[in-house]
């Protein structure tokens, strides 16, 4: 099975729209993609969710951020990293290397100009789908 973490922009996407994240998103709930994540990791959608623009259409954010953490494979990784600017990026990586996951899916310009961190590669929604179809098959 294929070991993804997604950034938390991708999950907050996954769960109120409809497009490639919302596909992943799915895909995790169904058990066909195992989803990686850490306490940092899912403390941030829990706080983003309750932002007042997005309050009205995520009116319980605790339990949403319950049911990810219920399916998903939880690390906490004992090392810290500074690899991108954006502090919540590098916990992004920190779940993927301390789990060897096959991706990290991100919107964010700083961890996808990498390319790739320690063999795992960083890829948008998108281009995950397509990779993903393409191991499959």
């Amino acid at each position: 099975m294929i070991a993804v973490v997604v950034d938390t922009n991708t999950l907050v996407s996954g769960l109120g729209w409809s497009g490639p994240p919302s596909v992943i998103l799915d895909s995790a709930l169904a058990g066909e993609l195992l989803l990686v994540s850490s306490p940092p990791l899912l403390d941030e959608p829990e706080r983003v969710l309750a932002y007042p623009k997005l309050a009205a259409a995520f009116p319980d954010p605790a339990g949403i951020a319950g049911r990810i953490r219920a399916v998903a494979a939880m690390v906490e990784p004992g090392f810290t990293l500074a690899v991108v600017a954006d502090e919540p990026d590098n916990r992004v990586l920190e779940a993927a290397v301390e789990a060897r996951t096959d991706a990290v899916v991100t919107g964010d310009t700083g961890p996808l100009a990498l390319g790739v961190y320690d063999g795992i590669p960083i890829i948008s929604a998108k281009r995950f789908l397509e990779w993903r179809q393409s191991r499959e098959h």
